[in-house]
């Protein structure tokens, strides 16, 4: 029993230990050039700032690359840190998403970022280890307590729906027909902006399911018609693009960034004319001076990944911030993101712009 005892405890001691993943990034600056051999870890404690991505998941590889490639810009473009950063890499899973945190606190991490998925964030917020600042890139799966030290930010679009209710409160209506479909993000959408909207005394909402079949368009326009209606999308661009010519078109309708899918195809856009909705100024300022200050990815990119990308940047700028001053009270800056400030108990909230489609373009709100 002994003997079992001490081969869990070197299984253990190896799991938390022996993975050079935790060490992508040369000890000596930000991150590493790819065209030089990688010296073998070292584990002796070294102050260090962890970036912790699922850089090993085959689902969120990709996303995570993105955002790793905007923090490595805002690295090089912002004023120089006097700690290392280094990348931490794991899987999607949620036990190794808090064994590689274990693996970076051991290693002299002081602050981290991350982790980027929502499942990982709900295993730290649960785990009762976080020792250090740590800025989790998403939001927990379920309200929940935050422990000390965790804060949150990212690109929520429930954030997006709450603002965007709040924008629909300025148009003097008082009945919010909500419009969603049985996806777990739209009903969370539905939930943010009727819980935002109903917060207001008088105001009332309903909500409609989605279905794709012409008696459910056919009995649109009759239902969202009325001088005290407007309506809020919590679909995607397709759904919403095949919906808009149903609705009664003196009605309001607003929606969130997730309709803005493409500057290119004038086509795509016209069937979405006269939407309200919020999005980053990474994508809708060009001439915003955050985001002018960065050479961005390939604008022929997916608008997601160009939101990563963003997200990359401003999560380093927060992470700066973070480092130079006492309470999270102080910080508030203009992130291409959004503008960016905290709300107690523990977030980051990026307030992002209002636009409207017009001709099939975007068009700027007040």
């Amino acid at each position: 029993m002994q003997r079992f005892y001490i081969v869990i405890l070197v299984a253990v001691v190896a799991l938390l230990y022996g993975s050079p993943r935790a060490f992508a990034t040369h000890p000596e600056g930000y991150f590493p050039d790819a065209n030089v051999p990688m010296p073998a870890p070292v584990y002796m404690p070294v102050s260090h700032i962890a970036l912790l991505l699922p850089l090993d998941s085959p689902s969120f590889r990709d996303a995570a690359e993105t955002v790793r490639k905007g923090f490595e810009a805002a690295a090089k473009r912002e004023a120089a840190i006097p700690l290392t950063i280094r990348v931490y890499a794991t899987s999607d899973d949620p036990l190794d998403v808090l064994i590689t945190y274990h693996q970076a606190l051991d290693a002299g991490a002081v602050l981290v970022v991350g982790p980027l998925t929502r499942n990982g964030v709900t295993a730290l917020a649960s785990s009762h280890v976080v020792e250090v600042p740590t800025l989790a890139l998403n939001s927990a799966d379920v309200d929940m307590l935050l422990p000390p030290n965790l804060y949150l930010f990212g690109l929520q679009t429930e954030s997006e729906a709450v603002q965007v209710a709040e924008m629909a409160l300025s148009a003097g209506k008082r009945h919010a027909i909500i419009i969603k479909d049985a996806g777990g993000l739209s009903v969370r959408l539905q939930s943010a902006f009727a819980n935002r909207w109903l917060s207001d005394y008088g105001n009332t909402a309903e909500s409609i399911e989605y279905e794709q079949n012409q008696a459910f368009f056919s009995q649109l326009r009759r239902h969202t018609a009325g001088e005290d209606n407007l309506v809020f999308l919590a679909l995607d661009a397709d759904k919403v693009r095949r919906i808009r010519a149903y609705l009664n078109p003196a009605t309001p309708v607003y929606a969130t960034s997730r309709i803005f899918v493409t500057n290119q195809d004038p086509l795509f856009n016209h069937d979405l004319n006269g939407i309200q909705f919020m999005d980053m100024p990474w994508l809708l300022l060009p001439d915003h001076p955050a985001v002018m200050a960065y050479q961005g990815p390939d604008k022929k990119q997916k608008k997601d990944t160009e939101r990563l990308y963003a997200l990359g940047i401003d999560a380093f700028r927060l992470m700066s911030y973070m480092l130079q001053v006492r309470s999270p009270y102080e910080i508030a800056f203009d992130g291409v993101t959004g503008q960016i400030h905290f709300v107690a108990p523990a977030y980051f909230v990026r307030v992002p712009v209002a636009a409207k489609i017009e001709n099939g373009k975007v068009q700027l709100l007040k």
